[in-house]
């Protein structure tokens, strides 16, 4: 679902949402249009137990559903959960089927809704035919549609308490009248029970609660989704499931007891109308059958909004025409979704009808049953998919985890297996074309499937996002002294940030560690004084403020939205001054040797001539600043200079010069700008296309409204293909003279600057190929192309290099070590690097998700506890950490992961193995200006 404008559009509280769902169920229509079919075709006066059975077969689903939303996220509807614990091509598959039974019920309710009106018109001396009533519905179901979901609830909700009201009005008048035999015992006695078919009785049991999982549709559309949607399903069946019951067995009881089957045989669709004249006059019947039709509606707006919001979904995650998937700039609706609903519903409708079809008979007998079979469906694959997500899990429990889905998946399946077998009755017709509809069920369930597996060839990183979750934040729960005595000690190297996000992570668990960082203060490559930081004047973040920081530390709201260096290495040294990092840190002291010993401990050599031991080695040496030196084609014989871009401090020095920058990375494009503006001539040479990111889209930085951290203004509307948003907002890049992007948005590094697009398009840039070879005074390009220059600048990257440690100790290729996850070495077993990772996000969050993995190994080695599954994992395991996307062939990428997968990958590990997850307040605890004092076994050490 959309990633974009989600708290605008979050309007919906949780009793907003019980009307949307129960409007959908429509009980008003189930009590008195299933309560007497099933009644002569059922189990007889025992259909109140039956309604009792189906409660409790979906209470049980729901508290399958509601135990697994505790532990993964869902914004979005059943499917999500049938793709996490099914896969994806059953969570698409399960999608479609919904949609496709959404919009069958849709058409259905349309020709149900005129056919009814046009009779209580006619008993009014009104005499319309029933596709006036339909064509004015059609009209009412788009304008709800049009506008949001809040607007709806709103009107439906007064349609449900009315609904409510008059069957309760007879419920009290039936009452009154026969005392206590209208509720007649037998009703629940095993004989009637199970005399009659009480499958067939099961069938229209689960037939009249369809519509009450349509709730899990609005969780993009609540504030809070974890609480709002199993709430809304509790109180949803719960509510039916009272109302259900009570009134069917007043029914029966002011229908005669065990008369009442023979009586429902005469009268049908009347029954209830009839019972309504006899106890509570013609005031009463009127009020019943104008409610009958307000009920159809009422359902028919819900389940239309159902649809909709189903070919968004599937629009959005790029598994059906792109155009679905877009929301009104103003309500916040799906209202392409909606308008398709409406026009299906309006073709089908009147080209049946306009062919002589009987709305009730013909029309609406083929497709509320096949959609009430495609819903039962959902929910039996969303049982299914509860259950098999709970096997094996560690914190299961017996009824929630086990014992709800069992009953779920068996139930639900039985009630869609007795549904198939019983179709015919379920329609109520034995015409063959009608009852051969439910083919079209597995038609849309394998198009689905083939829809899932296209997207997985076509666009891997779309398919990687498709039905995404993320398992729900789990704080840690231990009090201190809960945590393990730990006596193992460990040598940190580099105070970076990763290195700085390490040391507070030691410190939080209790770990003793020595800490050594070569330069006199924090601020690693973001202070330019440091030797070797390839820090220049006109450097900012490539992420925005509202994205980066470390947790617990957001960057200050008065930072520009990307922050200059100065800002960054400022707000790094007030990072170590809240957590007091300076007392834990030796500053000044590199290690410049580290040696594997025995029993996996490690012998470390420091700069000032100093030997220690330590149990662990903390790699977090950073991965700018080895400058990768190319060497260009006759080098040898340019008479001007040569020289890689971590010498480069300010444009001012490219005055009076003719100048060419070598590489299109965010360092490059970012010199080239400042060669444009100050060199007399300026050159940009480039290998291959690249795609250039704005890093603001309607004037809010492009990252967070990305991913969701900020909602673009009313007017603006979004699209998830990132390719198409992209060649919207840039356009074509060869009027430049660049080459055309020969990749996806995300399968390269992103260069987050538009800047140098200016200077293209005003000439005062030159955009050039590759490099062919060097003169004595310039530049043969790969077209045969000339330029005269007289300083080349390369800004071609830099190499991972950890020179304290022997290379020959780990795997190397294309300049990267092969890592476990990126953070453990696979022959070493007490060696992790933190920070040898490149992914298109903000690093410093990621860097303390993979620091949690370096802490779970810490205290499996302390504690022994399923140490030996951990070193098995960093052994055999080789998950693909890339989701399948295809990334440049390039050094650079040779370690590059896709972020979503990366990160829960990630997750899964801290789930299986029980560790907490990380937010803003983990590290409360640490502050400086903390109310407690760390304990003895926090300190470093030092």
């Amino acid at each position: 679902m959309s990633t974009v404008q989600k708290s605008e559009r979050r309007v919906l509280s949780t009793r907003r949402v019980v009307f949307l769902v129960i409007a959908a169920a429509a009980p008003m229509a189930a009590i008195a249009g299933n309560a007497p079919l099933a009644l002569v075709r059922g189990n007889g006066i025992s259909l109140p137990a039956a309604y009792v059975l189906a409660a409790a077969v979906l209470l049980c689903f729901a508290v399958g559903y509601s135990a697994m939303s505790k532990r993964v996220t869902n914004d979005g509807a059943f499917y999500v959960f049938v793709a996490r614990g099914l896969g994806k091509p059953a969570g698409v598959a399960t999608a479609y089927v919904a949609a496709l039974g959404y919009l069958a019920l849709s058409v259905g309710m349309a020709a149900v809704f005129g056919y009814f009106t046009s009779l209580v018109l006619a008993q009014s001396g009104v005499d319309v035919p029933w596709g006036v009533p339909t064509a004015v519905g059609v009209v009412v179901a788009a304008v709800f549609g049009h506008r949001s979901a809040d607007v709806s609830a709103r009107f439906l909700g007064v349609l449900m308490v009315l609904e409510f009201a008059v069957l309760l009005v007879l419920d009290v008048l039936v009452v009154g009248d026969r005392g206590a035999g209208a509720l007649p015992a037998e009703s629940f006695s095993p004989g009637q029970l199970f005399g009659g078919s009480l499958g067939i009785a099961l069938m229209f049991a689960f037939t009249s609660f369809v519509g009450f999982e349509s709730a899990a549709l609005y969780g993009e559309e609540t504030r809070d989704p974890a609480r709002s949607i199993p709430r809304a399903l509790y109180i949803s069946v719960s509510s039916i499931a009272v109302f259900y019951v009570l009134t069917a067995w007043v029914v029966i009881g002011g229908a005669g007891g065990t008369a009442a089957p023979e009586r429902a045989r005469k009268d049908l669709g009347n029954l209830v109308f009839t019972l309504a004249e006899q106890y509570g006059g013609t005031a009463l019947l009127d009020a019943a059958a104008v409610l009958l039709c307000t009920s159809v509606l009422a359902s028919w707006i819900a389940l239309h909004n159902a649809a909709s919001r189903y070919l968004f979904a599937l629009g959005w995650e790029q598994v059906a025409p792109r155009v679905l998937g877009r929301y009104h700039p103003v309500h916040r609706s799906p209202h392409i979704g909606s308008a398709v609903v409406t026009t299906v519903t309006a073709g089908v409708v009147g080209v049946m009808g306009l062919a002589g079809a009987s709305p009730y008979e013909t029309i609406a007998a083929a497709v509320v049953g096949m959609g009430t079979l495609s819903i039962v469906l959902v929910q039996a694959f969303t049982a299914l998919a509860v259950m098999v997500f709970f096997r094996g899990r560690a914190d299961r429990r017996t009824f929630s985890g086990v014992v709800a889905p069992v009953v779920g998946v068996l139930g639900l399946g039985t009630a869609f297996v007795l549904a198939s077998v019983n179709y015919a009755t379920l329609t109520g017709t034995d015409n063959p074309l009608i009852n051969v509809v439910p083919v079209l069920i597995v038609v849309t369930a394998v198009a689905g499937v083939l829809a899932a597996l296209r997207l997985r060839s076509r666009r891997p990183l779309a398919y990687i996002q498709l039905a995404g979750t993320t398992n729900r934040h789990r704080p840690d729960a231990r009090a201190p002294h809960e945590r393990p005595a730990y006596t193992r000690r460990y040598c940190v190297v580099g105070a970076g940030p990763a290195g700085m996000i390490m040391a507070r992570n030691l410190l939080r668990e209790g770990v003793p560690f020595d800490w050594y960082e070569r330069n006199p203060d924090f601020g690693g490559i973001w202070d330019p004084d440091h030797e070797g930081s390839p820090m220049y004047d006109s450097c900012h973040f490539i992420s925005s403020k509202y994205t980066s920081g470390f947790y617990g530390a957001p960057m200050p709201a008065h930072f520009p939205d990307y922050p200059g260096w100065r800002e960054i290495r400022d707000y790094i040294r007030d990072f170590g001054r809240q957590y007091d990092l300076h007392r834990h840190v030796s500053f000044g002291t590199e290690v410049t040797s580290a040696e594997p010993l025995a029993d996996d401990r490690w012998r470390v050599t420091l700069s000032d001539g100093t030997v220690h031991e330590y149990d662990g080695l903390i790699c977090c040496p950073g991965v700018t600043w080895h400058p990768n030196e190319v060497q260009l084609p006759d080098q040898e014989v340019f008479e001007g200079t040569v020289r890689h871009s971590v010498t480069f401090r300010d444009g001012l020095e490219f005055r009076g010069k003719r100048v060419l920058i070598v590489g299109a990375g965010n360092s490059g494009v970012d010199i080239a700008c400042d060669a444009a503006r100050h060199a007399d001539t300026a050159y940009l040479s480039v290998r291959r296309g690249y795609r250039f990111v704005p890093k603001h889209v309607a004037g809010l930085p492009t990252d967070a409204v990305l991913n969701g951290k900020l909602d673009p203004p009313k007017g603006v509307v979004l699209t998830s293909d990132v390719n198409a948003m992209l060649d919207t907002l840039v356009g074509d890049l060869t009027r430049f003279g660049l080459p055309a992007p020969d990749h996806d948005a995300l399968s390269s590094h992103p260069i987050m600057n538009t800047q140098v697009l200016h200077y293209l398009a005003h000439g005062d840039l030159v955009a050039r190929p590759d490099i062919a070879r060097l003169t004595a005074t310039g530049v043969v390009f790969g077209d045969g192309s000339e330029a005269e220059v007289d300083e080349i600048v390369l800004a071609t990257g830099y190499e991972y290099r950890m020179p304290f440690l022997d290379p020959a100790l780990l795997e190397w290729r294309h300049g990267h070590p092969q890592l476990y996850l990126n953070v453990f070495s696979r022959e070493l077993d007490s060696l992790y690097v933190l920070g040898f990772v490149e992914f298109a996000d903000a690093a410093y969050k990621r860097f303390d998700e993979m620091a949690q993995l370096v802490m779970i190994d810490i205290n499996a080695r302390e504690t022994g506890l399923r140490k030996d599954e951990l070193t098995e994992l960093k052994r055999t395991d080789t998950p693909d950490l890339r989701g399948g996307v295809k990334y440049l062939d390039s050094p650079r990428h040779t370690n590059y992961v896709e972020r979503s997968t990366y990160m829960a990958y990630l997750a899964r590990l801290r789930d299986r193995f029980g560790w907490h997850d990380v937010d803003d307040h983990t590290y409360d605890g640490l502050r400086a200006d903390a109310t407690s004092t760390a304990s003895p076994k926090e300190s470093s050490h030092v």
